[in-house]
């Protein structure tokens, strides 16, 4: 019995895209029906945890809120402009002293008592020589015995104390009318108050707890069998979010900060009140896979039958090309999935091979011969050599020397030039006619510029293509030299063996070219040589590796450079 890798393997194709339309889609979808409902079972959960955030955050706000009110309270008492008179004055007369205590501080200190429930005691220590009033004006002597005196007295801010019961909080008065070392004012608060959560729902199921920076424990609001299950207020104070379990049962404990103190609420409820019932989302959830599964059975049945026709016709074509028939008519249809565009790109692949064979390839190539042969043929050159041999040898007879000595260069730069009509020359033919042109023009320019030569021998055998050096030339004359504003012009002729590739550079000390221009040189037509032209038949005849390269600074002259490899001159 073959196994089964073999006999899928063997299947037809749409059987076999039945069962991989199956195998792709049933299991993502199935993984997919899983990821959703515990995604869902996840939100929900999370939506619970934010719902005992925001109950956190509505008390650990309440708390926060009546601390800036008894700051409120402070800064009513402290910056009063007739409390700090009294207490920064020097009384001589009692009776004086009676009527501004009974007129100012006693009136104000009880209507502060009254219309703030949670402020059960307004007590001023002051070392000023005033007899002790009740619990409003006590000496600073009593300050002084307080367990919170010592921390009080250093700070300048509000000090919050709390302890055995006691939730008090000491401010000391600015200096305006008093000094501040001398004048504490002492409020003794309701912690009743302080953490109110009658504004919350399902409060009994909550657990509070307040602590400071040092986590020591301010308040404390127990769930209501806290002290059964022996949960201790200080076994949830932490840092950060969390569980905390005890006998099996676990908790959710999250922080909340109160920022007027610097105290921390940490708000807890068991696990089990915050659990969700998946039953409907499981439900849900087979629903929603059983109703997908069969719409996409009727889909795979309908797409595997469309696209077999499609993928056959497409074989077919491509069979036919196999076999070397190019000529295919491909049929593109009016689909826009990948089929069509696989048809509709199979078919011009076709059409741009053709092109390629027909016109890139035979037609360029072509074309570049006979404008190579088109150029030579322009001039006649058996009417051109009588021609210059008569003007050389009337010249000979008048004693003209230096026509004699042009013409006779004229003739050998066009005998080098046109090369019999071939393309190719020798290195050593290549710089005759380029010697020759060169002398050509220093005659015409009245021997004006200088002309250097450094030509490795070795490299004279080798063959190039006919008239590329001559371009490169004329260029460095006709734009280079020529356009040099001062100073005498300077021509450069290299040729030099390379790690198996022959190098050539015409160097100029003309202005040089700018990069914009340098980037256009060798992409634009021009007319004759140019050095389009020029790249072109090098690339054409030994590959895209070679051709010309420009050097060029703005200024500093300007270097060709042209790189061929070296290949026997037959």
């Amino acid at each position: 019995m073959k196994p089964w890798p073999y006999s899928i393997k063997h299947l037809r194709f749409r059987q076999k895209l039945i069962l991989s339309y199956i195998a792709v889609v049933l299991v993502p979808l199935l993984l997919l029906g899983l990821y959703s409902y515990y995604q869902s079972l996840e939100l929900l959960q999370k939506q619970a945890i934010q719902g005992v955030r925001e109950t956190a955050g509505t008390v650990a706000g309440g708390i926060n809120n009546n601390m800036i009110r008894y700051e409120r309270i402070f800064d009513s008492i402290v910056l009063n402009p007739e409390i700090q008179r009294f207490f920064g004055r020097t009384y001589t007369d009692l009776t004086e002293l009676s009527s501004d205590l009974k007129k100012n501080v006693d009136p104000f200190f009880t209507m502060v008592t009254h219309l703030n429930k949670d402020v059960s005691q307004v007590t001023v220590f002051t070392k000023n020589d005033i007899p002790e009033y009740g619990n409003y004006i006590q000496s600073f002597d009593r300050a002084r015995e307080a367990v919170w005196y010592d921390q009080a007295s250093k700070q300048k801010k509000t000090f919050w104390y709390y302890r055995s019961g006691e939730f008090a909080a000491v401010k000391k008065f600015p200096n305006i009318y008093v000094n501040e070392d001398t004048t504490l004012l002492y409020l003794k608060l309701d912690t009743a108050h302080l953490l109110d959560t009658t504004n919350i729902g399902n409060a009994d199921h909550y657990g509070f707890v307040v602590s400071d920076s040092n986590h020591n424990i301010i308040l404390e609001k127990a769930i209501p069998d806290a002290a059964q299950r022996g949960i201790k207020p200080q076994e949830l104070i932490r840092e950060t979010d969390g569980f905390f379990v005890k006998d099996g049962v676990s908790y959710i404990v999250l922080t909340q900060s109160i920022p007027i103190p610097g105290w921390t609420l940490h708000c807890y409820i068991p696990a089990k009140q915050l659990s969700v019932d998946a039953t409907s989302i499981i439900k849900a959830t087979i629903v929603v896979v059983a109703v997908c599964t069969l719409i996409l059975f009727g889909l795979i049945w309908m797409f595997s039958r469309s696209l077999l026709y499609r993928i056959q016709l497409l074989h077919r074509w491509a069979k036919q090309v196999e076999l070397g028939d190019l000529r295919v008519s491909v049929v593109s249809d009016d689909y826009r999935d990948e089929i069509g565009e696989l048809t509709r790109r199979f078919g011009k692949m076709l059409q741009r091979i053709n092109e390629l064979i027909n016109e890139t390839y035979k037609n360029k190539i072509t074309q570049k011969e006979l404008q190579l042969k088109a150029l030579q043929s322009q001039i006649n050159p058996h009417f051109l050599y009588n021609s210059l041999s008569i003007i050389n040898w009337k010249a000979v007879q008048i004693g003209a020397r230096d026509i004699s000595h042009f013409v006779t260069t004229l003739s050998r730069f066009y005998r080098t030039a046109l090369n019999r009509g071939e393309s190719l020359t020798s290195i050593r033919d290549e710089i005759t006619n380029t010697q020759s042109y060169v002398e050509i023009q220093s005659i015409m320019h009245d021997y004006e510029f200088e002309i250097v030569y450094e030509i490795d021998e070795m490299i004279l055998p080798y063959a190039t293509v006919n008239l590329t050096l001559q371009p490169l030339v004329e260029n460095a004359i006709l734009h280079g030299i020529d356009m040099k504003a001062d100073g005498k012009g300077r021509l450069i002729i290299r040729g030099k063996w390379n790690n198996g590739t022959i190098e050539f550079s015409v160097e100029d000390n003309g202005p040089g070219i700018d990069e914009v221009l340098q980037k256009q040189l060798l992409s634009i037509p021009s007319k004759g040589y140019g050095l389009k032209n020029v790249h072109e038949r090098i690339q054409i005849t030994f590959g895209e590796p070679y051709g010309l390269q420009i050097v060029s600074e703005k200024g500093e002259g300007t270097i060709m450079k042209l790189i061929i490899p070296a290949k026997e001159y037959e």
